[in-house]
């Protein structure tokens, strides 16, 4: 049925008068919200349950000329809320922008938090997203400027935009924030809280540190209050829990007092520790939340009070515990302090831990014995993780060339496999012991990183057939079916096989490692010499049952294929160990690995076994300078300089206003990706000689990073003429329309002699602009 002429006009008709009358009206109700749209914002959030507690502090606050202080935006929540990160990928991330830094060169590039988020699915956004809850302190440090007298000349201003959401809604609100010096001296707060972390993950256990006048008696007395707060499932021990009975106690100790002269013997506890009993041991445990209380008599002379101490306790769920951690503290005054030695009890005497067995699974009550045989099941699963897979399949195909080898050599051959094996958890037993660092703790390290990254590279080249290693029977040389296995290559295939399992952590391992690093260095030596052991036991067993070997298969082509394969997997390996370096050495690391395949190529390549003796040596010889040379390089662009220039993020708002200042601005046009640009920054740029000219001459350096696409970027590069980078562009004071261009890759004594032509020409003298073309490019 068709639809009549008079009707779709009667409708359109409508549609027009309807929009007609709505415009003014919207536009009249648009007026009156803008006047009260912060407001409003402010008033829904506190409705909602979201409200916030935002404090900026710029510190210290009696910074000089040339020292650094920290902008820091401390932003606490409601119970059950939370903020998002700054990370720039989710639309909705909190935006910190700086409108105004008088006096100031900021170091950091971003703003930090103090606490890694929490990132999780939503299923809303089909993203993962980064959450912070509780509270969450972002800092950036600055540099004051050469040019600052006095403390009024420093001031920032900024806004910070942001979310705070809890289960029902997310309000959206502004904060504007200003802080500047005042030249006193700070003191520490008289309350703090923290969120302890480990090994960059936050604990399940939130502490506040309180130092106030006491109830009893406010003039006189004041009170020190430590709070803990603790996640449902976990509890900790009482400050007089017997450490012999499965569980270490809470022990606070205080080192100075300002001011201040203690009135109670020991700490107050609130509420009383519940005792429980497990098996054979009896426990005093607090759950949720527990306050300690102590009070101190203010001296009658005091013109400030404070105190410093340390607070060190151990958590626990059902299945497990973990190691203690000491969380220091520091409150109010402590310029004129004195030290003091005082604990939680005084009266309290510690038991000798060398003569006790502290079992930290206060949810299992089990036996050394248990805990080894637990030990020996976690490390024998090892062999099957994903980290250790490609070197244990090679060590399988050796097995398969030792058949029909003696049954003396067989053993030897496993036996030194498994002393690798040993070495390496006697070693990481001894870092436990004496570092504190657990398992997989030395990846937290980039230096071990980035040589793990280079060793199991060139194992990879060598099994991808690049190169041959000469250690007799190491991994890709003993499998390739060239040799046999040797022992020096047994055992230090055994080394490498282990060191790569230690990124992955097994079933019960996690246990088994958390209760041994908290008891004696004995007990701890052999839970992980035990570890070792049942990861050596299946070539243990080759050794001890040599026949074994002929259940695999015989020799043949699928071994160099099967080598080949491996390779592919340990380059996978190597990617994984990079990604846990800082996205900064990214490219070092990539350099230093193109000079190992450079260097290792030759000496696969450009020689034989029958070449001469002069003919190697001089292959050898250049392939190791030449490693060694793109290996420095690539180290060189790791290290920040000694002497970067005090680069400031572009932004239009500040060029516009260093132009206002008769400022003479250097603005570097770079990116990440951009290697030239590094180049430049590390030959020109950031040199002893052009950092001197910046101090002396005032010149400001802007740093206009454009390793992601920026639109205002690209603007004032088509402004320039250029469609490439680098960049630099030099606008002199007072007349900032005749900009110097310098393009391309170019000298330090380029870029000198146009500083030097900025600052030193009259404004009247130049008329057009000036475009320098590098002696480099030429």
């Amino acid at each position: 049925m068709k639809t009549p002429r008079r009707f779709i006009a009667s409708v359109s008709l409508l549609t027009v008068l309807a929009a007609l009358f709505c415009i003014p009206l919207a536009s009249q109700a648009q007026k009156n919200s803008l006047t009260d749209f912060f407001d409003q914002k402010k008033a829904a959030a506190a409705d909602a349950g979201v409200k916030t507690e935002i404090n900026v502090s710029l510190l210290p606050q009696d910074a000089k000329a040339g020292e650094t202080v920290t902008l820091s935006i401390a932003v606490i929540l409601p119970e059950g809320a939370y903020t998002y990160s700054t990370a720039p990928t989710f639309g909705g991330a909190t935006k910190i922008k700086i409108d105004d830094a008088k006096g100031l060169t900021a170091i950091d590039q971003h703003f930090n938090a103090d606490h890694p988020p929490k990132t999780v699915f939503e299923p809303l956004f089909k993203k993962e997203v980064e959450k912070f809850e509780k509270h969450v302190i972002w800092s950036r440090r600055y540099k004051v400027n050469q040019d600052v007298t006095k403390p009024s000349q420093v001031i920032i201003n900024g806004q910070m935009d942001y979310q705070v959401c809890n289960a029902d809604r997310c309000v959206a609100l502004q904060h504007p924030f200003s802080a500047m010096l005042t030249g006193k001296q700070e003191t520490a707060p008289l309350s703090i809280t923290k969120v302890p972390e480990r090994r960059s993950q936050p604990d399940p256990v939130e502490l506040s540190f309180v130092l106030t006048p006491a109830k009893s008696n406010p003039e006189k007395l004041v009170q020190l209050k430590i709070t803990m707060k603790l996640e449902e499932g976990f509890h900790t021990f009482a400050l007089d829990q017997d450490k012999t009975q499965a569980g270490l106690p809470t022990h606070i100790e205080l080192f100075k007092l300002e001011g201040l002269k203690p009135v109670s013997r020991q700490f107050a506890v609130s509420p009383e520790p519940k005792q429980e009993t497990h098996g054979e041991y009896n426990q005093r445990t607090h759950y949720d939340e527990v306050v300690w209380t102590r009070e101190f008599e203010r001296l009658p002379d005091a013109k400030a009070i404070g105190v410093e101490g340390k607070l060190k306790y151990q958590i626990c769920n059902e299945g497990s515990c973990r190691p203690p951690l000491p969380v220091e503290f520091q409150l109010g005054s402590l310029t004129n302090a004195q030290p003091v030695a005082m604990s939680s009890l005084e009266e309290l005497k510690e038991p000798d831990s060398d003569d006790a067995l502290i079992i930290a699974s206060e949810g299992e009550n089990q036996s050394l014995a248990s805990y080894l045989f637990f030990a020996f099941l976690g490390g024998l699963i090892l062999n099957v993780m994903p980290c250790v897979l490609p070197v244990v399949a090679i060590k399988v195909m050796s097995f398969v060339q030792q058949a029909g080898e003696s049954r003396t050599r067989i053993f030897a051959l496993n036996i030194f496999y498994s002393l690798g094996v040993l070495t390496v958890f006697l070693g990481l037993a001894s870092l436990a012991v004496f570092a504190g660092l657990g398992w997989g703790g030395l990846f937290q390290s980039t230096k071990f990183n980035i040589i793990m990254a280079c060793i199991v590279y060139a194992m990879g080249l060598s099994m991808l057939g690049v190169f041959e290693i000469p250690v007799p029977g190491m991994v890709g040389s003993a499998a390739s079916g060239q040799q046999k296995e040797g022992l020096p290559g047994a055992y230090l295939t055994g080394i490498l096989a282990t060191l790569l399992a230690t990124p992955c952590s097994g079933p019960f391992l996690g246990p088994v490692l958390a209760w041994s690093v908290i008891q004696t260095p004995a007990i701890t030596y052999l839970v992980w010499s035990v570890m070792g052991l049942g990861m050596a036991s299946p070539y243990i067993i080759f050794s001890v049952f040599p026949k074994a070997i002929n259940y695999l298969p015989k020799p043949g082509m699928w071994m160099v294929r099967f080598k080949e394969f491996s390779g592919i997997v340990l380059m996978g390996a190597v990617i994984f160990i990079i990604s846990f370096l800082d996205e900064s050495l990214t490219i070092p690391v990539l350099i230093m690995l193109l000079g190992i395949t450079t260097g290792l190529w030759m000496i696969g390549s450009l020689y034989s076994h029958n070449s001469s003796f002069q003919k190697k040596m001089i292959v050898r010889t250049a392939a190791l300078l030449l490693t060694a040379g793109i290996g420095l390089f690539g180290y060189s662009m790791s290290q920040k300089s000694a002497n970067e220039l005090p680069w400031v993020p572009f932004n239009v708002a500040e060029l516009e206003k260093l132009k206002t200042e008769n400022k003479t601005i250097l603005i570097d046009f770079s990116a990440k990706w951009c290697l030239t640009c590094k180049l430049v920054e590390q030959q020109a740029l950031n040199t002893p000689e052009t950092l001197e000219m910046i101090k002396k001459h005032n010149i400001v350096p802007v740093y206009a990073d454009y390793t992601d696409y920026s639109p205002t970027i690209k603007s004032l590069l088509d402004k320039y003429n250029s469609v490439s980078i680098p960049l630099t562009v030099i606008l002199p004071a007072n007349r900032p329309n005749e900009p110097i261009i310098i393009r391309d890759v170019y000298t330090q004594s380029t870029l000198l002699n146009a500083l030097n032509e900025a600052v030193a020409v009259p404004p009247a003298a130049k008329s057009a602009k000036r475009e320098l073309v590098s002696t480099a490019a030429q």
